[in-house]
């Protein structure tokens, strides 16, 4: 398939030009007119560049690329950019469209993963999602991802707010406007954290990037199934947190 009309059918399944976003999202490097191949992962990285160049893949789809608005291109990102049109793949890349999106975003999506009831919805104004807790949360954090942050500073969790990848900005406005009791996010600052002590709120962290892999996963499978271009997802590996499933720290 033509990359640019690649673009348009991916753009318009997202919703990308009703999105605000600090993103560039789209096609960022352009590489062969023809895809023929896609590798799909959270963000850009050279062990994809090269699992890529390996497999003749002549297209890469991420979450993070390495374009962002009102940003000067990094060092490393001057150096992925080089190699990918030394090699002529494709980079897109698609930032809070993938967040958001009610089918296939990555809050909808994790919010079904641990079985929350979901009562408000996210828009590009509000990535976040606040749910209601089904069942034995805690178990399902275990068994999906093992290895999380558990800042436990509230005996319950029923009223959860979803927000992956960086949820700094959203978490005091959440706690205050819908009353919950359990913040689960990507990554957090120090700060956030006194944050949720002080209002005595449960605070999961489960790492940025494996906060947002289920969206791209998604993508992947909707791009094979009905534009029938063969993908191949990678899982990124959550090379932050250290298994500390410590429920009483901070206490």
């Amino acid at each position: 398939m033509d990359n640019l009309k690649f673009e348009i059918i991916i753009n318009k399944y997202l919703y990308n030009n009703q999105i605000k976003d600090i993103s560039v999202n789209g096609l960022q490097i352009y590489g062969k007119k023809i895809i023929n191949k896609i590798i799909t992962t959270v963000t850009i990285n050279k062990s994809i560049i090269k699992k890529s160049i390996i497999n003749n893949i002549n297209t890469i789809i991420v979450h993070h690329g390495v374009l962002w608005k009102k940003q000067n291109i990094t060092i490393i990102n001057k150096l992925i950019i080089n190699k990918l049109k030394k090699h002529k793949i494709n980079l897109f890349a698609w930032h809070l469209p993938l967040d958001i999106h009610k089918k296939i975003g990555n809050n909808i999506l994790l919010a079904l993963k641990l079985n929350i009831k979901i009562i408000q919805i996210c828009t590009y104004l509000n990535p976040y999602i606040i749910g209601i807790n089904n069942n034995n949360i805690y178990n399902k954090l275990i068994n999906k991802f093992k290895i999380f942050y558990f800042y436990n500073f509230n005996n319950k969790i029923n009223k959860i707010c979803i927000c992956v990848g960086n949820g700094t900005n959203y978490i005091e406005q959440n706690i205050i406007n819908y009353k919950i009791d359990t913040y689960i996010t990507g990554e957090i600052s120090e700060r956030q954290i006194f944050l949720c002590k002080y209002y005595n709120v449960n605070l999961i962290i489960l790492g940025h990037d494996i906060s947002e892999q289920y969206g791209i996963k998604q993508l992947s499978i909707w791009i094979k199934n009905n534009l029938l271009i063969n993908t191949l997802y990678i899982k990124p590996k959550n090379i932050l947190l250290k298994n500390i499933n410590n429920k009483n720290i901070y206490k």
